[in-house]
């Protein structure tokens, strides 16, 4: 069984998500970590795959999702989500003995998505009881170096 403190956010950052048969997701263009640009751009969209994650015996009774901006030490708001509705226990089917988490997945697309500083870009979940933070990307522009002066 999980502890109360398993709950956790899965965040992928990719240039495109498609939808495949048999109910799979493709995911294009994943990035780690970093997305560097050689000059301020704009990109024609950033997506974002998220997964909250928690024990079938601690489900969520509400979750809100905020993407941020943060940059120098403040924090913009890109999107968010209203308080998502949940499924209760009761609603879903009956259970088989291998189900042992709760999944809640939702996707995102910034487009156009504009990168004129660098930044990073950060997932947030807030539920009932706590703040769930994913993995960040950084945005860096690669500025080329100056060339050297002649005295």
């Amino acid at each position: 069984m999980m502890s109360h403190k398993s709950r956790y956010l899965d965040v992928i950052y990719c240039d495109d998500i498609r939808n495949e048969v048999g109910n799979k997701f493709s995911f294009m263009g994943i990035y780690t970590r970093e997305l560097t640009i050689p000059n301020p751009t704009l990109l024609p969209k950033l997506c974002i795959a998220v997964k909250v994650v928690t024990d079938i015996d601690d489900p969520l009774e509400s979750i809100t999702v905020r993407v941020v901006k943060i940059n120098n030490g403040k924090e913009v708001e890109l999107l968010s989500t209203d308080s998502l509705p949940l499924p209760s226990l009761t609603d879903t089917p009956a259970r088989d003995c291998d189900t042992t988490c709760m999944l809640l997945q939702m996707q995102f697309v910034l487009s156009p998505f504009q990168i004129e500083e660098d930044a990073t870009i950060r997932v947030k979940a807030t539920t009932e009881r706590e703040e769930l933070i994913g993995a960040a990307l950084r945005l860096r522009i690669d500025q080329p170096a100056a060339a050297p002066t002649i005295q």
